[in-house]
């Protein structure tokens, strides 16, 4: 719901400008699938893509590496 607020903000002072959304590996552009995160996601870009702005990017990366001896303090993903 934030980010479609946002855009629909953004849209409507500003038709012109492109928007990027970080989506993530797995969505589900059908919005048919059996996981809901993906169904969600999935829904969210079509709505992002059915708003009338200059271009619109999905990126859907599948790992962030991260740099320079960042570490999570997630112990998971440590």
């Amino acid at each position: 719901d934030l980010t479609l607020s946002v855009a629909r903000f953004l849209v409507a002072r500003a038709p012109g400008m492109a928007f990027v959304y970080v989506s993530g590996e797995g969505t589900d552009s059908t919005e048919q699938g059996r996981v809901m995160w993906a169904r969600v996601k999935g829904e969210t870009e079509n709505a992002l893509l059915a708003l009338p702005f200059r271009a619109a990017c999905m990126f859907r990366p599948g790992f962030i590496q991260p740099l320079h001896g960042i570490r999570s303090r997630t112990p998971l993903y440590s």
